[in-house]
């Protein structure tokens, strides 16, 4: 007797110890991208006195942020998991940012609608400072955009079709809450 209860015991532990091994491989595979373009439009006015308009110039670009999220599958704890015969229930970690990549060739001024003004021009340093903003403001608008709602369901999507094909037929799959990356105080950038 002792021996059967040894043999379902360790069939358990193994059965568990696979199932933990085969979600936390999939961490690669629980990943979005999304693409994010935004215009970005810079004014400037020179003025005598702090009063008179002497000239305005405005500046119009287009650019384009590729964000690729997911879900460290690596971060999962043993009190994540919890297993009953076919019910499976997994606890996952927050979804954050893996990859944020903000090309300045993606930074495209669109010369029909820059308007430079005898007295007022949108020179290089001005349009670095655009750049450097809109940069801030896509990093800290990035919870808006529903890359966190797109990334949960890949990522249940896929885990439910893995853990089917291990045999659960009841899976339960929540997820933490957490910062998808540290916002950026643009008066700590200078």
């Amino acid at each position: 007797m002792a021996i059967l209860c040894s043999t379902l015991l360790t069939s358990c532990q193994d059965k568990r110890y696979f199932t933990v091994s085969k979600v936390k491989d999939a961490a690669k595979l629980a990943t979005s991208e999304t693409i994010i373009d935004k215009i970005v439009i810079g004014n400037e006015e020179k003025k005598i006195l702090r009063i008179i308009t002497i000239g305005r110039a405005r500046f119009v670009c287009y650019t384009q942020a590729v964000v690729k999220a997911g879900i460290d599958l690596k971060k999962i704890e043993e009190n994540d998991i919890s297993i009953k015969g076919k019910q499976i229930s997994l606890h996952l970690p927050s979804v954050e940012v893996i990859n944020f990549s903000y090309p300045f060739d993606k930074f495209k001024v669109d010369r029909v609608l820059q308007d430079d003004d005898l007295f007022a021009k949108i020179d290089v340093k001005d349009m670095e400072e655009l750049f450097r903003q809109s940069e801030i403001d896509i990093r800290n608008l990035l919870p808006y955009t529903g890359i966190i709602e797109a990334t949960e369901q890949k990522t249940t999507q896929m885990l439910e079709m893995l853990l089917r094909t291990l045999g659960y037929k009841e899976i339960y799959i929540t997820y933490r809450k957490g910062p998808l990356m540290p916002k950026i105080n643009p008066k700590e950038i200078q």
